[in-house]
């Protein structure tokens, strides 16, 4: 008896099945993709992968700075290159990029893979020897210039945080330092993609989500099993008798 009941129930009852599992999958998806989004963009961002000194010279300090393009690193002389003076000391290989006195504008830049109309958190930190006030720091993303530091005055490694929204699927992050006697020490970049917790439950919501039983929906199925047993009954027990 349990059996047929099942077999004429059971399209009823996976359907109830089916929606728990659905309900479950939506949700699981949408976390696992923002948590994967929360990763730096920058690579070598705290400068941990080349060794200090110069391998074509090893009484200089290295100029090649991997996953960047340093402006000056195909020339003889480097004003910009791989320093020991870091923000994390402790960390293992922590080096820093020193932009060294220059006449002109010496630069870093990196491409980062990005979303086009998504926001973005650039940070870095930021040092500065110059006792003059003879100095110029500047922050490009995608071309633009968002920041400029004029004549910042003597400083250890300060953090410096601003959001901007992404163009394109490629956006540019470059640094331009002119120092007239000193230098500046960059360290710890870091590009990382803006989840609002707002955004996210409207992005949440605006799946639209497949309706969960109501209880009355069980208790109406219990509810045709119960008369399907009486008319079973009633017609076993008005069955003439031969």
């Amino acid at each position: 008896m349990v059996a047929q009941l099942a077999q004429k129930f059971g399209i009823a009852v996976f359907g109830i099945t089916s929606v728990f599992v659905s309900t479950a999958v939506i949700t699981g998806s949408y976390i696992s993709k923002a948590q994967a989004a929360n990763v730096n963009l920058v690579k070598n961002g705290s400068f941990t992968v080349d060794s200090l000194l110069n391998p074509n010279d090893l009484t200089r300090n290295n100029p090649f700075i991997t996953d960047w393009k340093n402006s000056e690193s195909d020339e003889d002389f480097y004003t910009t290159y791989l320093d020991n003076y870091t923000v994390d000391d402790a960390e293992n290989n922590s080096l820093s990029v020193r932009f060294g006195a220059s006449d002109g504008f010496t630069r870093i830049s990196q491409i980062l893979n990005t979303k086009k109309n998504k926001e973005y958190q650039l940070t870095y930190y930021l040092a500065n020897v110059d006792e003059d006030n003879n100095n110029i720091f500047r922050t490009y993303v995608d071309g633009q210039l968002i920041d400029e530091k004029i004549n910042l005055p003597f400083q250890g490694f300060t953090e410096y945080t601003y959001n901007f929204v992404a163009t394109s699927k490629h956006t540019k992050l470059k640094f331009a330092s002119q120092q007239g006697s000193a230098w500046y020490n960059l360290d710890n970049i870091s590009v990382f993609r803006v989840h609002d917790e707002d955004q996210q439950r409207i992005a949440l919501a605006s799946v639209e989500p497949v309706p969960e039983p109501p209880i009355t929906g069980g208790i109406a199925v219990l509810g045709l099993m119960a008369i399907w047993l009486k008319k079973k009954r009633l017609a076993i027990s008005v069955k003439p008798s031969r």
